[in-house]
């Protein structure tokens, strides 16, 4: 995809942190510029992807700008041209944002809907972006264009090296150094599918969420008690009012319902998901509750699992 980028400018360069699944080859034949990392140990105090990325810097040359994509990430044509126009007219130091997800199988399409409505809910981009407020801030990992003059000002990802939320850590590191932050809906310009099965999904956002929340207890309380008050309480109270016979408060549950339905039916129309899914709110809403749960627990307990290593 980056191969047909309509940027005048663009040097793209891979970087293999010691991959298995045949991405050199790849890379050579696509005429990417290659560095191989070669999957080391990490150094005491780093994270994989900041090791990797900060890693990578050293290989940039006299760039203005950097742009870090995922390797799953997907972007359109004209991409990096309007984002990176767009930082350079509204003087923005990094731009980042929310892309397309893609999902294929059974269990992304119920599940990542409800954890994608979490994180859009929780994070409101009039406050993001706004540069009188430094405690707010947030960036997308999947894909991050920064002022190449900024980044090596706050340090670069050594910035963020034991985050396990490098990318929101990013964002903040620039807001607190005085730097201007962009957060803005990417979906035209680029896609993402973060899973591909069960497995990974569960691990990946028990890894994610509870940092996500800053570690905060109340908060995650907060939100599980909202999720099971929005999306499962109601069906609980639609069954008793139908076994006890109470018709006004039935038809209230299950107007209620309808709502919350029609809700999801917008969102899946906006997002290109199938409707059919929507139906399947409840599963994935409680889904998302023992995510949140597990993420606590494997937080608090050193057992967060991603890509073969224990966090």
């Amino acid at each position: 995809m980056l191969a047909r980028s309509d940027h005048p400018s663009l040097r793209v360069l891979i970087f293999d942190d010691g991959s298995t699944d045949g991405t050199p080859q790849l890379a050579r034949a696509a005429g990417a510029t290659l560095v191989e990392g070669g999957g080391d140990a990490l150094p005491i105090g780093w994270k994989g992807k900041p090791w990797a990325l900060e890693r990578a810097r050293a290989h940039v040359g006299d760039a203005d700008w950097l742009c870090f994509i995922d390797a799953d990430v997907r972007v359109d044509p004209a991409a990096l041209s309007r984002i990176h126009t767009y930082a350079i007219e509204n003087k923005v130091d990094l731009v980042s944002g929310f892309g397309r997800l893609e999902m294929g199988s059974f269990w992304e399409r119920v599940v990542q809907p409800s954890v994608g409505g979490l994180i859009l809910a929780g994070n409101d981009l009039a406050k993001i972006n706004d540069d009188e407020d430094r405690d707010k801030a947030i960036a997308n990992g999947q894909l991050i264009l920064v002022r190449r003059a900024a980044y090596d000002a706050v340090g670069g990802h050594a910035a963020v090296r034991d985050d396990i939320l490098d990318d929101i850590g990013l964002a903040k590191a620039f807001k607190k150094a005085g730097f201007r932050v962009r957060a803005l809906h990417l979906r035209e310009l680029f896609s993402c599918r973060m899973y591909t099965g069960f497995g990974e999904l569960w691990h990946g956002w028990t890894k994610n969420l509870f940092p996500g929340m800053e570690f905060k207890l109340g908060v995650v309380a907060l939100v599980v008690g909202l999720v099971l008050l929005e999306f499962l309480a109601p069906y609980a109270i639609a069954v008793w009012a139908a076994m006890q016979g109470d018709v006004s408060l039935m038809v209230a549950s299950l107007g209620l319902l309808v709502l919350i339905h029609g809700v999801r039916a917008w969102m899946d129309r906006i997002f290109g998901q199938p409707l059919a899914y929507g139906l399947l709110q409840p599963l994935g809403a409680a889904i998302l509750v023992g995510l949140l749960v597990d993420s606590v627990r494997r937080t608090r307990t050193g057992t967060r699992r991603w890509k073969g290593r224990v966090y």
